[in-house]
């Protein structure tokens, strides 16, 4: 067993409802930012990579969020990165050179890589993963469920389908339960399981959803639709 494969079963047995692919990928690349910001600063050949390539918003974001997390990194080694980054910006508006835009950065190519290692790994490793994934609490967000069926047989992929709208279902009971008990009669406490629903359901629906299948009954579209409906009619009531 390799050790991708290892690192994929253990988080998908350790899981509350998280995308084991999301959780994995962002551990991954929290490894890379620390090292960026710890020993990898005082690097030429990353400090030029960092120039060229820049940081996207949602990784400066990231990037500072760690820091916050870490304050015994210091702040140093950020504000180095980022001088740098800005002396190089400034060469440019002085020559009058427009820098070539572009929305991916150092870190989005990183996280990139992490992300279809950990994908493959679910796919090539299919039928052990699948029986796994099935008897955990782990939830695969719509964006990987969907990249890993694209890669699967017929059989599997069916399989895999119905275990998916059976999590989604799942969690939508926890959510309206979650909601149900905000009712000032309730005297009942919220479970565990209402409360991790409740913190991880915007991880599994936080993507574009233009791609998700119409017109089935039980299809993830109808099922997360149904939410914002039946919060609606409680409301009414």
């Amino acid at each position: 067993m390799g050790l991708t494969e290892m690192h994929l079963e253990e988080v998908i047995e350790q899981s509350n409802f998280e995308c084991p692919i999301c959780k994995l990928t962002q551990s991954s690349v929290e490894q890379i930012i620390g090292s960026l910001l710890y020993e990898a600063v005082n690097d030429p050949s990353v400090r030029a990579k960092l120039r060229i390539e820049g940081l996207c918003r949602k990784h400066v974001e990231k990037i500072e969020m760690y820091l916050s997390k870490h304050r015994q990194l210091g702040s140093m080694g950020l504000a180095i990165i980022y001088a740098d980054m800005l002396d190089h910006l400034t060469n440019f508006v002085q020559s009058g050179t427009e820098p070539e835009m572009t929305n991916r950065c150092v870190l989005c190519d990183k996280e990139g890589m992490f992300e279809e290692m950990y994908i493959e790994s679910f796919v090539e490793n299919i039928e052990s993963m699948i029986t796994l994934y099935e008897s955990s609490n782990a939830v695969l967000c719509y964006s990987h469920y969907a990249e890993i069926s694209s890669r699967l047989g017929s059989i599997l992929k069916d399989r895999l389908q119905r275990i998916q709208v059976s999590k989604f279902k799942h969690l939508v009971n926890l959510l309206h339960s979650y909601v149900d008990k905000h009712d000032y009669r309730n005297k009942v406490e919220f479970s565990k399981e209402e409360i991790w629903a409740r913190k991880a359901a915007g991880y599994l629906v936080g993507k574009s959803f233009k791609v998700l299948h119409q017109g089935s009954a039980d299809s993830p579209d109808s099922i997360l639709k149904s939410i914002g409906k039946k919060f609606k009619k409680r409301g009414e009531k």
